[in-house]
């Protein structure tokens, strides 16, 4: 049973992906219909990938829990603790590089501004930390071995093993 979750947030994650890198190809993409079970219907014509995915996130009766970041409150320790572990984590995984802590720092002060504007779910806020570091990559791009969405889902993982949720097993080491 604790299988089935896993591979729905990462089935969501591929297709969280995917969708990015449609979007960033042409922007102008929508959803035309995305079904989960047999005839419950997600995303009705026209609908945007970041509504679907919020919308497939609450989807309760199909097994997928949204982890809220409601009991993290103050949003400048936790903002700066991340960015140490993610710094962390790519040194580690890598080698010690600058790059490692401008990234860390964006992801940090992305993490910031969607807490502080009332964000409390992972997965948004992911998504806010992959849109900057998307935003900004030419200043990342020569140095880094990662991309923007490895920073965010680690980010994820990170956030999700702060709440003491119960992550993927698949997860890498959170520092």
């Amino acid at each position: 049973s604790l299988l089935l979750p896993t591979m729905r947030m990462t089935m969501l994650r591929f297709i969280l992906l995917l969708s990015t890198a449609s979007a960033w190809l042409a922007p102008s993409i929508r959803v035309r219909s995305l079904s989960i079970g047999a005839s419950k219907s997600l995303a009705p014509a026209s609908t945007s990938i970041r509504t679907l995915f919020s919308r497939l996130a609450m989807s309760s009766n199909e097994g997928v829990q949204v982890v809220s970041l409601k009991n993290l409150t103050d949003h400048e320790a936790d903002g700066s603790l991340m960015a140490e572990s993610i710094v962390k984590w790519l040194d580690a995984e890598w080698m010690p590089q600058t790059v490692h802590v401008e990234m860390a720092e964006s992801a940090k002060n992305s993490y910031i501004s969607a807490r502080t504007e009332g964000e409390t779910e992972i997965m948004s806020i992911m998504m806010v930390i992959a849109e900057d570091l998307n935003k900004n990559w030419e200043k990342y791009d020569a140095d880094a071995f990662v991309n923007a969405w490895d920073v965010s889902n680690y980010v994820s993982d990170y956030l999700t093993d702060r709440t003491g949720s119960e992550g993927c097993e698949c997860s890498i080491k959170i520092y």
